[in-house]
């Protein structure tokens, strides 16, 4: 079985940072205390921090976004929204992940050491900066469409960016980001743009966003090594450090694990599987004409098209088996967004070992009581609170009545909408519009409660010292609702 990364699972285990004590809290929301490390890791994983304001505007912005996150499951547990089977169903799912992050918590995070030599000579490695420019689309077939027509003519890029991006600077500039330290890029990235000469338009680099194409204008090395701007940089290179070190241990960790359990699916129970979904018995054409998604009604077609083997096992491993039944019920309990997709056998094989290494991992996980760790519990906490409030701002959404003269703002550009809405020229959609005016009501709404809240305002003064506004052009301008 080929082996499936866990970085994107290390990467969010080595971020998480414990709770800190009482005395570091930035907020009080009646009994719930937010302290400095949890608001920071909320701000830095939201691609839509700073892009129309900056400053403490943006702090207090970002923090009344917590808040209402917070108020917002506590309304959802009294309509009893969490007994939903989507919910229950998305909140099962995220505590697997949340376990399986803690497992490699322990078995790998505890053996990753940062010597001050490692940060210093990762200063000089990862300080070299470049600019470039890119295009970003989340569309797969688009992004390749893009790099066909620039390999003929390069001059296109311009063109792109402005479909590529509703903002109007990276729109304007032909999605020019200037200056920026391979450090500060997404892995992922990074790691494509380290592959490129100058002048060179790379192929579409997928990260956890969508997919990106890069450009890169020009590059600049470090002339001298600066004492100030190394410790400025310092706790960057360390998650940097930790994540490249976190990689090679996770490859050696699963090698040592699931390798040697050497988990396969069953090969005829596979084949009829396969059949299943391509509903003919066709073995000379074994690929999909388009991607399928493992959905509901397709897992029901299997189980009636292999009613007869569901005892039978499926996966067969060192020293045990998973039924098909097993398997299959498995697979119906994943969300459906992060459920398999694919067009052919070996896509479909892949996902399926991977879902199995995962399950087998949890498993382990929750024989060393890690689904009691306090980190699970307070990820858990994070994630119920951002689901329940995404979803009362899509309830909004869904029964929002658009004025007439919003909707001719965006689609004739008519004026004559600002003097009633000033807000509207920072929106560029009419869908951002919209999600913006469903936040403000939800607001309201939450706050009509009259929840207890506390600020500590001398915190977020430091915390607004603390961050680099320089910079007006962030690296991903995706601008909810996505």
């Amino acid at each position: 079985m080929k082996l499936v990364l866990i970085f994107s699972l290390f990467i969010l285990a080595t971020a998480c940072k414990k709770q800190q004590s009482e005395a570091n809290w930035l907020a009080r929301v009646n009994d719930r205390l937010i302290t400095v490390d949890e608001f920071r890791l909320f701000y830095e994983l939201d691609p839509n921090f700073g892009v129309n304001s900056s400053g403490l505007p943006a702090l207090k912005t970002e923090l009344d976004r917590m808040i209402d996150q917070h108020l917002a499951l506590i309304l959802a547990k009294e309509r009893g929204l969490l007994k939903e089977p989507p919910i229950k169903r998305a909140i099962q799912w995220e505590k697997r992940q949340a376990v399986l992050r803690a497992y490699y918590r322990t078995k790998i995070g505890q053996n990753i050491h940062i010597e001050q030599a490692d940060l210093r000579k990762a200063y000089v490695q990862r300080n070299e900066q470049v600019y470039l420019r890119h295009l970003f689309t989340k569309d797969e077939k688009m992004a390749q469409k893009w790099f066909k027509e620039l390999k003929k003519d390069s001059s296109l890029f311009r063109r792109f960016a402005r479909q590529a991006f509703h903002d109007s600077i990276l729109a304007k500039n032909g999605g020019v980001l200037g200056w920026l330290p391979i450090a500060e890029l997404d892995e992922a990235l990074a790691k494509g743009v380290d592959t490129l000469r100058q002048g060179q338009i790379s192929r579409p680099i997928r990260t956890r966003w969508g997919y990106h194409i890069v450009q890169i204008l020009n590059r600049k090395k470090p002339a001298i090594f600066r004492e100030d701007e190394f410790l400025k940089q310092q706790p960057l290179l360390e998650k940097w450090l930790r994540r490249k070190k976190g990689l090679a241990l996770s490859q050696k960790f699963i090698a040592q694990t699931i390798g040697r359990l050497n988990p396969q699916p069953d090969p005829q129970l596979f084949l009829k599987m396969w059949l299943a979904i391509k509903g003919d018995n066709n073995l000379e054409k074994m690929q999909l004409t388009r991607e399928h998604a493992l959905t509901s009604p397709l897992l029901e077609k299997i189980r009636r098209a292999m009613k007869n083997d569901l005892a039978s096992p499926f996966i067969h491993f060192k020293g045990g088996s998973v039924s098909l039944a097993a398997f299959l019920g498995l697979l119906q309990e994943i969300p459906l967004t992060q459920r398999p997709r694919f067009k052919t056998p070996r896509e479909l094989s892949l996902q399926l070992a991977k879902i199995f290494r995962d399950d087998y991992l949890y498993r382990q996980a929750l024989k060393e009581g890690l689904d009691s760790d306090p980190q699970v519990l307070a990820e858990l906490q994070r994630f119920k609170e951002n689901q329940l409030y995404y979803y009362f701002v899509n309830e909004i959404v869904d029964t929002l009545k658009i004025p007439a003269v919003v909707v001719r703002y965006f689609k004739t550009n008519d004026q004559t909408a600002i003097d009633q809405f000033p807000e509207i020229t920072k929106f560029h959609t009419l869908q951002e519009w919209q999600f913006n005016k469903a936040e403000q009501i939800l607001h309201q709404r939450l706050r009509r409660s009259a929840p207890e809240i506390e600020i500590d305002v001398q915190k977020l003064q430091e915390e607004n010292k603390r961050i680099n506004w320089d910079r007006p052009i962030r690296m991903f301008m995706i601008r909810k609702p996505s």
